[in-house]
């Protein structure tokens, strides 16, 4: 095993259940097929999310958090990142992506297979590595569609390549 960069994943809002700190299933199979093992998952990855919680459902979808929800967890989001001292950081879907990188996030595909250097969520004191990633869950149609999986495919690649 060659020695990894530690990566803190950040999406949204976390999921109704997990099973285990790293239960992101899809999200794990990208990793796996670029060769990340479940061992280094556990060992290098942090998975976290800008609200701490599972802000509900409506209609079968996960409810996006306010801005209001977002801002009452900064400090704990700021002490994760602080404690956890990522030298990665991906971020997972636009919500996130947007907060990172403390701009307007309207097409992913403008984003999605490039990296940035930025202080994450304005909270980290310096400036670290940023890739971007769709959400991965069952529901996204975003991944899908070839354009974009090809988009996808150069992340997971971009990911790869910075990992040691």
């Amino acid at each position: 095993m060659f020695d990894m960069k530690r990566v803190i994943f950040i999406g949204q809002a976390m999921p109704r259940a997990k099973r285990n700190p790293h239960d992101w299933p899809s999200l794990n199979s990208w990793l796996h097929s670029i060769g990340v093992t479940d061992d280094q998952i556990k060992e290098n990855f942090l998975y976290s999310a800008l609200v701490d919680y599972f802000p509900g459902s409506k209609n079968g979808s996960h409810l996006v958090p306010t801005e209001l929800e977002i801002k009452n967890e900064r400090k704990r989001l700021e002490k994760t990142i602080k404690d956890f001292s990522p030298e990665i950081v991906v971020t997972i879907g636009k919500l996130s992506l947007s907060h990172c990188l403390q701009k307007e996030v309207t097409l992913l595909n403008e984003f999605i297979g490039k990296v940035y250097k930025a202080d994450p969520y304005n909270l980290y004191g310096k400036e670290i590595l940023i890739i971007p990633f769709p959400h991965p869950s069952g529901a996204s149609t975003w991944y899908k569609k070839p354009e974009n999986r090809k988009l996808l495919d150069q992340t997971l690649s971009l990911l790869k390549k910075n990992l040691t």
